[in-house]
């Protein structure tokens, strides 16, 4: 058994990062946090007459509500594979996490203003682009490339067909 080893700056950041309020409750960067909206702008189409720009607003936010329950449901350094190559985690914990986390967030998030089933499939879009982005040798842009290109489920709580680990 390996002895946890930490100097008092660590877990200071680790407390810190752990009690953040929740304007930083985020680990998306504005840019990816749009490449997503914006990938995720291909998969729906909100029901109330806005324009474009409008519905990107409202998209950015979405994936922003998303980024915030990863943030409070996946310990950080497993959110932060997202922009690690070498590490990351197996296909089938990605199939995993996709899989409870898609339910749950669909359960802990209500967007009001759209129906279910396009709430289902903005929350599991997103789940599974940043999941698949932490699989090993993925990338947030291969994850999103990969999702661009695979039908929507068209009922709520159907599953995405899952990519192999070739993408």
């Amino acid at each position: 058994m390996t002895t946890i080893t930490l100097t008092e700056e660590q877990y200071k950041t680790i407390i810190q990062d752990f009690y953040a309020p929740p304007e930083k409750r985020s680990r998306l960067s504005q840019s990816e946090t749009v490449a997503i909206a914006d990938g995720l702008n291909k998969k729906i189409d909100i029901p109330i007459f806005l324009s474009e720009e409008k519905e990107q607003k409202i998209l950015v936010k979405i994936v922003t509500k998303i980024d915030g329950f990863l943030y409070d449901n996946l310990p950080n350094e497993v959110y932060d594979l997202i922009r690690s190559l070498p590490e990351g985690i197996s296909d089938e914990e990605a199939r995993r996490i996709v899989s409870s986390f898609s339910k749950l967030a669909n359960d802990k998030i209500d967007i009001k203003y759209i129906p279910e089933v396009l709430e289902y499939i903005a929350i599991s879009f997103v789940i599974n682009v940043l999941v698949n982005a932490m699989r090993k040798n993925w990338t947030l842009g291969k994850a999103l490339e990969t999702f661009n290109e695979i039908e929507s489920p068209s009922d709520p709580h159907m599953e995405w067909d899952f990519p192999d680990g070739n993408g």
